[in-house]
């Protein structure tokens, strides 16, 4: 299933009805290590869709070359059992053919693939409700090999199971006393599996393109100038005003969640916490708060309480950042050596290995001292900062 694909053009990603999926064929020719992938019968109305493949041979490391300069394009890569579930997911904000034929492009495995001939593929359409099914489809997959071809041909089958889309919409404008956003703890948390193995670089420009010129004074020889005009020109962080950030504020759980909500452009009017006391219906983070606690990303600092106003902590930070990670399958690839932080033993359990994570990652580092003060609150400029290095390392 999708759980989000984030399109550079602000609207309601909508799904296709069946009579769409049931015109496309799907051809895949391998060439030794590189397998060119076709769709047949896409309305002019698609502009975006994931296709799912299975490789029979577990290759994993799988890079994606897509057949154009799509607006987002993304692969997605999950092992079981021997098994390589492939995703690949492509938005191109308005439509993705004019002429019914789609070259999505080649995946180039380590070794041959043995490709099963039965896809999932799901169609986002600009003109249907937000319901739609998920349709399997037998491949016409072509083996290259030395000279040799040979053609698999499969009947064109259909068979569908109901799935639901987030889709995206959401508004970029934050409340108007300027709050931005943060996350909380998770004593349940189950280990992370879905964490993007191969090496393609997501564009995080055509992901989240620039919508207004940032102008803060007191910013300019701040050492995080360059992480926050990256959020604020894109409407995902906001100023104390026009002119002022306030860099060295602490940030608060509510602003910290907030933040990320709008990394996955959410649409606000579809959620409503009610299940924390200390959340009112009215309060402007609310939706906020429901879609980190839905999504896994925080269960609140207790089971009725989620302390919206309480400074964010940097061990708390680093929880969120990695559950984020998890649920939009981002990379948090060990390319740092592990930190034996001198306060080690002050993180909390729940938060440990979540900072061991992002620390070997590169997103989060400690204090000059060789702390990692996981009990700190957390300034603007700080979430700022590591918001923009979790992206950047995609």
């Amino acid at each position: 299933m999708i759980k989000k694909i984030i399109s550079s053009i602000v609207i309601t990603l909508l799904f296709v009805t069946n009579v769409f999926a049931l015109d496309t064929t799907v051809s895949i020719d391998i060439n030794n290590k590189v397998a060119t992938i076709k769709l047949d019968g896409i309305s002019n109305t698609i502009h975006a869709l994931q296709l799912n493949l299975t490789d029979q041979n577990g290759n994993t490391n799988i890079k994606f070359t897509p057949s154009t300069n799509f607006t987002y394009s993304y692969i997605n890569e999950k092992n079981e059992n021997g098994k390589t579930t492939i995703s690949i997911v492509i938005d191109n904000g308005i439509t993705l053919t004019e002429n019914g034929t789609l070259n999505i492009g080649n995946l180039t495995f380590n070794n041959t693939p043995n490709l099963s001939n039965t896809v999932s593929l799901e169609l986002v359409n600009l003109n249907d409700d937000l319901t739609g099914k998920t349709f399997d489809i037998n491949a016409n997959i072509t083996i290259k090999e030395e000279g040799n071809s040979n053609n698999n041909n499969s009947s064109n089958n259909s068979n569908s199971s109901n799935s639901n889309f987030s889709g995206g919409g959401a508004s970029i404008s934050s409340p108007s006393d300027e709050k931005t956003e943060i996350t909380t703890q998770n004593n349940n948390k189950e280990e992370n599996t879905n964490i993007k193995e191969d090496n393609s670089k997501i564009d995080i420009n055509s992901m989240y393109p620039i919508v207004k010129q940032s102008n803060f004074s007191d910013i300019n020889t701040h050492w995080a100038n360059t992480s926050i005009k990256f959020l604020a020109d894109r409407g995902i962080i906001n100023g104390m005003s026009d002119t002022e950030f306030a860099p060295n504020n602490n940030i608060t759980r509510a602003e910290f969640i907030t933040l990320l909500a709008k990394l996955d452009n959410i649409n606000e009017n579809k959620y409503k916490a009610e299940n924390f006391t200390d959340v009112p219906g009215n309060a402007w983070f609310n939706p906020y708060v429901d879609w980190a606690s839905k999504t896994g990303i925080t269960s609140g600092t207790s089971n009725a309480t989620f302390a919206p106003n309480d400074n964010i902590t940097r061990e708390q930070m680093a929880v969120m950042i990695e559950r984020f990670c998890e649920y939009k399958q981002f990379s948090l690839n060990n390319s740092k050596d592990k930190i034996n932080f001198l306060d080690n033993d002050n993180i909390s359990s729940y938060a440990k290995d979540s900072v061991l994570k992002v620390q070997q990652a590169g997103i989060i580092n400690g204090r000059t001292n060789g702390n990692f003060a996981p009990k700190d609150n957390a300034t603007r400029a700080e979430a700022a900062q590591i918001i923009y290095t979790m992206l950047t390392i995609q």
